[in-house]
């Protein structure tokens, strides 16, 4: 059963987070279907992911942003058959705190962006590596060359960031003793994190700058001369 009153700030952050999990479900679903064909008549794409492995990744992380949503209007007496350890939850995650408040505002700015990047690129955004038809130059592309790939990483480690902590929804169901020791390697636990995803999305950019370059040629070399990578005036 519910609590029989929940108060305005714990409907508000529990609404906050369904929401969050909506945007970070529309981040990482395709808006357009993978190209078809043999792999080797398509451009070289090292990150390749089938559309399974997509769909499995938004399925779990959505579980998991419901169960984190279901503790939060539990919280701190979550349901035994969902959470048989709740003694190993921190109320930061679980109450508003400036954890709590900074991994929304970092979805909650950079998923909009990512939507708009698919928005402004059509047709030609898709998961796979495609050549696409046109050269797209205006909107957000007026002023960088990959605005979705910085805003996906920023989505994708704050869901990280909240849901994946040892104190989070994955402590209703490891051992207490571990609990002390995960949270003290969660900082350099998340760096890594965040390194290895840095380093994917380079490698997609090295993949899909020689998929443009060939294709376009020199209005591709003209339009990455005159904007930057990620950052408007700065990389």
């Amino acid at each position: 059963m519910l609590p029989i009153s929940i108060g305005p700030a714990t409907l508000a952050l529990a609404v906050s987070f369904l929401l969050v999990a909506y945007l970070t479900n529309r981040c990482w679903t395709p808006p357009n279907p993978s190209p078809l064909g043999p792999a080797a008549s398509l451009p070289r794409d090292d990150l390749g992911v089938s559309p399974r492995a997509i769909k499995t990744r938004r399925l779990v992380d959505l579980v998991f942003w419901v169960l984190h949503t279901l503790f939060t209007v539990y919280y701190p007496f979550p349901p035994v058959m969902l959470c048989p350890c709740p003694e190993n939850l921190s109320s930061s995650l679980f109450t508003w705190s400036p954890y709590t408040a900074f991994v929304l505002a970092s979805i909650l700015m950079a998923a909009p962006i990512r939507l708009l990047a698919f928005k402004q690129l059509g047709e030609n955004f898709t998961f796979r590596l495609a050549k696409p038809k046109r050269l797209v130059k205006t909107g957000l592309y007026a002023y960088v060359q990959h605005p979705s790939y910085p805003t996906d990483w920023v989505v994708l480690t704050s869901n990280i960031a909240m849901l994946l902590r040892p104190d989070g929804v994955l402590g209703c169901v490891l051992p207490s003793r571990w609990i002390s020791v995960g949270v003290k390697m969660w900082p350099v636990l998340l760096l890594l994190s965040g390194a290895l995803g840095l380093g994917a999305i380079w490698v997609r950019v090295q993949n899909e700058e020689a998929m443009l370059k060939d294709h376009f040629e020199s209005e591709w070399e003209e339009y990455s001369q005159r904007t930057k990578r990620f950052v408007p005036g700065l990389f």
